[in-house]
């Protein structure tokens, strides 16, 4: 497994209720959290079939992370 996926599985939000960190809380990954962000400016561009949005969404949040990594 890459580093990029090690990190897209890590939680986007790992803190518990009392503030303190938890690399296993439940939510969002990194990758889920990206992938979304990277919908919401796709999903306004007219002519673009839900499909190839969410299929960009998670290429584009691969890539960051990808970046993220280096």
């Amino acid at each position: 497994m890459s580093k990029e996926s090690d990190n897209g599985n890590l939680s986007a939000y790992p803190l518990n209720a009392d503030q303190t960190y938890s690399p296993s809380c439940d939510g969002l990954t990194k990758r889920e959290l990206f992938a979304a962000l990277a919908m919401q400016g796709l999903i306004i561009c007219p002519g673009i079939s839900s499909e190839a949005i969410a299929r960009t969404s998670v290429r584009e949040a691969d890539l960051l992370l990808k970046e993220l990594a280096k």
